[in-house]
């Protein structure tokens, strides 16, 4: 809640520099409302990341609108070094932290001539968004684990392999869907940017924007909360819409289309998943017989039960049971899962079977177990699917 409000009171002070009052205010009510769209009530990484990253921006944008402001070199100092923090949350913030280093060593050099100045502005800059990385990456190698750091943060990604295209297609559409509204704004506060040539604050903003799209388009995945760092960027161009009757209308009309609809969404992700009673309950079940649990697939939420055990250094369970995680996860995926069983693990977790993204024979091998060794104590009944726990007999 602290992230999500911060973030929302930085949009509205930059969005008064593109726009009214008004119009600033709404830009950051949508910004809220619209994290409902995406998953976003559960806390995913963006709804954190996203307070570092606007503002960053927030204090390169007060430099570019108060150019008499002392120490415009310090503000984006320390914008970078806020991007830098950013990363060890996620580390897609990358192509927008990329974007204000190069902006601001832009301003630079447009404002001294100078190449070698512009050239150690760069250097300070870049050294400021890599410090946080470089002290965690020293930290791992002090205890031993450098190789493990690498594999997990830079190379991993690459090896994932690709979700069917029916998934793909059915993923874009829904991520298109959710932002698609918002390009209204974009398209007006890049007319302005034409517009108003002298106020480079529009241009900014919009840059910013376009970069961050850019930077989901790369990244791929489309998984709903994938379109959590747009809303920041594209929420605060919306802002200058309130200038136009029609788009004071637009804005109104979608602000409440966004609440409604996230709501509903919120009321649908509980159903299909459960909420707190149903978290209880399985917690209820588990303590009737304390022993390790093994989710191979469901809420990872049931590793902070009381009674948890290491079984496996990879406990999150779609390393296990996704198809495309086959490759990612620096461990043979079926040697894990025998060594986690031969644990014999009290409980095991799973769902029901997902024929396009799950690995067949990891689901082959946990329910030859569970068909010799195991029985359903629990079952959880949501829209479309079930969650499933079962007890060691």
């Amino acid at each position: 809640m602290a992230a999500i409000w911060g973030t929302a009171w930085l949009l509205f002070r930059m969005g008064k520099t593109i726009a009214n009052t008004a119009g600033a205010f709404v830009a950051a009510l949508l910004y809220v409302a619209l994290l409902n769209l995406s998953q976003g009530e559960g806390g995913q990484t963006p709804v954190f990341y996203n307070l570092f990253v606007t503002a960053a921006v927030a204090l390169v944008l007060r430099g570019i609108t108060q150019p008499d402001r002392k120490h415009p070199a310090g503000h984006a100092l320390l914008a970078m070094l806020l991007f830098g923090l950013a990363m060890q949350l996620k580390y897609t913030v990358v192509f927008e932290g990329i974007f204000v280093g190069l902006y601001s060593v832009a301003c630079t050099g447009l404002a001294c001539r100078c190449v070698s100045k512009t050239l150690q502005k760069a250097a300070l800059f870049a050294a400021a968004g890599l410090l946080p990385t470089l002290a965690v990456f020293c930290f791992y190698t002090a205890i031993g684990h450098g190789w493990e750091w690498i594999f997990a943060n830079l190379e991993s990604i690459f090896l994932r392999g690709h979700a069917p295209v029916e998934e793909t297609h059915h993923l874009q559409l829904r991520m298109l869907r959710a932002t698609l509204p918002l390009m209204v704004g974009l398209v007006a506060t890049a007319a302005l940017a034409y517009k108003k040539a002298s106020q480079p604050q529009y241009l900014y903003l919009t840059l910013w924007a376009c970069v961050a799209c850019l930077g989901v388009l790369a990244f791929g995945g489309w998984y709903p909360h994938y379109a959590l760092p747009l809303y920041a960027p594209l929420a605060l161009t919306c802002a200058p819409l309130w200038y136009w009757k029609p788009g004071q209308a637009w804005m109104l009309a979608l602000l409440c289309t966004v609440s409604l609809t996230g709501q509903y969404s919120v009321r649908k992700h509980r159903l299909e998943n459960g909420d707190q009673q149903t978290f209880q309950a399985m917690v209820n079940v588990m303590n009737q017989k304390p022993g390790c649990v093994f989710v191979y697939q469901g809420p990872p939420a049931l590793y902070d039960t009381p009674y948890w055990c290491p079984l496996t250094n990879h406990p999150f369970p779609g390393h296990f049971h996704e198809k495309i995680e086959a490759h990612a996860t620096s461990i043979d995926v079926m040697h894990e899962t025998h060594r986690v069983l031969a644990e014999r693990p009290e409980y095991i977790v799973t769902e029901d079977p997902l024929p396009l993204l799950e690995n067949p024979s990891v689901r082959e091998e946990i329910f030859l177990e569970i068909n010799a060794n195991y029985k359903l104590v629990y079952r959880f009944q949501g829209l479309n699917h079930s969650i499933y726990i079962y007890r060691r007999t």
